[in-house]
């Protein structure tokens, strides 16, 4: 018989019961927390050569960095605020009312959460976890106008973190106070888009995209506001030798080698220096710049296609920029018949996926997949009709 199998009377629960169990779970986890602060207090997970106990608990009871933070921080609360840690062992506040909580308590507030900790967890108790997060959001105002007049005034608390993974993904941690987090989530907000029925994108796909497309757009826009043709300002060194092939390019802001799609994606629409260097890499003489798509030619572009032409993008012309359809790199012509218009998102999946765009006389744009499917999309530049009649 296995395991499971043994504890049936256990796995199979009525809803009272059910509930009754998770009710214990949180209490028991509560005292596990403190169990945890004590242990760190006296030391002993050191004797083994441990450099934190976090690092400990990782080793001997193989928890993740975070989970094992989080369960150590968790303990130092509860140890510190006696009545919230008996609020917690007793069930008067559950693990969710705990966590909303500890989020608004910040070290500028220990004494006064010392101080008031009775009072609160009296009005808190009866609450739900949403009311619990409003009403503890509302103590931290209070408690903040307590602190001590004349204190300078605390700048809210805003912190980014990223680095590159060894795939080259960028991943990060960011905090974000009130004021940036409601302009943040406004933003993703407007830049989400739903690409219609075959959009399959999960909705950390799209918030994700919708990021890629704030900060592209920023990038275009952020010398002249009003200016539709201000093109990114990112800086990348190619080797004119690798263009016919897979071009080699660094990113001048951090010395990173882009992809060869990544690199393909913004010469088909940049302003091209040509540097010319000695032996030694040393610049020699520096040309003037010219863009790869003229100006007028993409105004033009933009009367046409009114947009990114990407089947089912509805993205307006100022977060666009022309794509060869066949690449610059390989002779393509920079003409208006071998240009279409694409959001920077599209632009680079475009060039990433191998995903092949054909122009058809009547100005629609078809978009073939490498399995075979494929999607179309109409300009949409052109004023409307006046209706017949």
């Amino acid at each position: 018989m296995s395991n499971v199998a043994e504890l049936a009377d256990q796995i199979v629960l009525s809803p009272a019961q059910l509930l009754a169990a998770l009710a214990e779970h949180e209490r028991r986890a509560a005292v596990l927390a403190l169990a945890t602060r004590r242990l760190e207090t006296t030391q002993q997970w050191a004797a083994d050569g441990s450099a934190s106990m976090v690092a400990w608990l990782r080793h001997h009871a193989r928890m993740s960095d975070r989970a094992a933070a989080q369960l150590v921080r968790h303990g130092r609360f509860l140890d510190r605020f006696c009545a919230v840690a008996d609020a917690a062992v007793s069930g008067a506040l559950s693990a969710g009312q705990l966590v909303a909580l500890q989020a608004v308590v910040k070290p500028a507030l220990h004494r006064i959460l010392t101080e008031h900790q009775g009072e609160l967890i009296g009005t808190l108790a009866a609450l739900s976890v949403s009311d619990t997060e409003k009403a503890c959001v509302v103590w931290r105002q209070l408690a903040e106008a307590l602190v001590e007049e004349g204190a300078p005034a605390q700048e809210p608390e805003r912190n980014l973190a990223m680095s590159r993974a060894g795939d080259g993904a960028l991943v990060g941690r960011f905090v974000l106070d009130e004021a940036a987090a409601t302009e943040f989530e406004k933003a993703i907000r407007n830049a989400t888009t739903w690409e219609g029925s075959g959009d399959a994108r999960t909705g950390g796909r799209r918030a994700a995209d919708a990021l890629f497309d704030i900060a592209a757009h920023f990038n275009k826009t952020h010398l002249a506001a009003a200016a539709p043709r201000n093109l990114p300002n990112v800086t990348i060194s190619v080797d004119a030798s690798t263009l016919h092939d897979q071009p080699i390019a660094v990113n001048e802001d951090n010395e990173r080698v882009l992809t060869a799609a990544c690199a393909d994606t913004y010469l088909c629409d940049c302003v091209v220096h040509a540097v010319a260097r000695d032996a030694t890499g040393v610049p020699l003489s520096f040309g003037r710049g010219r863009y790869t798509v003229p100006r007028a030619l993409f105004r033009q572009l933009a009367a046409r296609d009114g947009g990114c032409r990407f089947p089912g993008c509805n993205r307006s012309v100022r977060f666009t920029e022309a794509h060869h359809i066949r690449f610059w790199r390989n002779g393509g012509a920079t003409e208006y018949d071998n240009l279409v218009l694409l959001c920077s998102r599209h632009h680079h999946l475009v060039h990433q996926t191998g995903l092949e765009l054909k122009l058809l006389p009547n100005g629609a744009v078809r978009a073939t997949w490498r399995d075979g499917r494929h999607r179309s999309s109409q300009p949409r530049g052109a004023p409307p009709k006046r209706p017949a009649g």
